[in-house]
């Protein structure tokens, strides 16, 4: 019960973290330059690749995070996000030995969930200032790099390897570019919808972990509770919008005992939520 309780407070303060802001800002905006954008990937890529070593490089691990704190700083600013002190407060705990597989997620997920901000800031600044909506695309594509492997994975999970989440974002990328005033905002709720998609897949990816588990490994279970709360961040504010009462239950499904999850529900609720089928 013990262990249960502190997974829960920390879902708790993972979910306090996620953005209120709205999708689009007629103030006029600042956003890192396409060479920072790419050095913020790159060392986000480099963050896993340190962190899937034996023994992880806690302090090279900081190095990176330094390169990606230019990013995390605007999105701090514009979104009133928390994650300039969240993301290092979990490396140290993991670099501590404290629940580091928990405190990982924080780490990982919550770059993540910058960078989908990222694009957000980005799709912001393409409606308030069409002059820049090719400059815009330029740092969406390399910011998509960062996120792409999350695309792939949930592709290998739910459409047998096809790339149907990655081929729809690149799609969606590639019609960004083309765009002009008229056409941006179709093209934009269409780089929003499978982002979505993406992410609630991956909520729901844990869910199923967790009910495949849940009699067997509480530990990884408490992972996986950490993590798809970390993954529900980039969908709740939209699902919230729509319906208050459908966020409060899939809340209460990952604050609740491990008896309590149930995917296919989920999966009924994120898509109610998110107005489109997941699969």
């Amino acid at each position: 019960m013990k262990n249960v309780l502190c997974v829960t407070v920390l879902v708790s303060l993972v979910l306090a973290g996620s953005s209120s802001a709205g999708f689009y800002s007629s103030k006029k905006q600042s956003v890192p330059d396409l060479t920072v954008v790419k050095q913020y990937v790159n060392a986000y890529l480099e963050i896993e690749k340190i962190r899937a070593g034996k023994t992880p490089d806690w302090t090279g691990l900081k190095a990176q995070y330094k390169i990606t704190l230019p990013v995390v700083k605007s999105i701090d600013a514009k979104y009133g996000t928390n994650y300039g002190k969240e993301i290092p407060g979990a490396i140290n705990k993991c670099a501590a030995g404290d629940k580091a597989k928990v405190n990982w997620q924080v780490i990982a997920k919550g770059i993540q969930n910058v960078t989908v901000l990222a694009i957000r800031q980005e799709l912001d600044l393409m409606a308030a200032e069409p002059n820049n909506i090719k400059a815009s695309a330029e740092r969406i594509t390399a910011y998509i790099e960062g996120i792409r492997p999350t695309f792939a994975r949930r592709d290998k999970g739910f459409f047998e390897g096809k790339k149907t989440l990655e081929a729809a974002a690149d799609a969606a990328v590639e019609q960004l570019a083309k765009s002009d005033k008229n056409s941006l905002l179709t093209a934009s709720r269409q780089l929003d919808d499978v982002i979505a998609r993406t992410y609630a897949l991956s909520m729901l990816y844990e869910m199923q972990e967790i009910e495949r588990l849940r009699d067997s490994d509480l530990n990884t279970c408490d992972v996986k509770r950490a993590e798809g709360a970390m993954f529900y961040r980039v969908v709740q504010e939209r699902i919230e919008k729509r319906s208050p009462k459908t966020n409060e239950t899939l809340l209460n499904m990952l604050n609740g005992s491990y008896g309590t999850v149930n995917s296919e529900e989920a999966e009924k609720l994120l898509a109610a939520g998110l107005t489109f089928k997941l699969r």
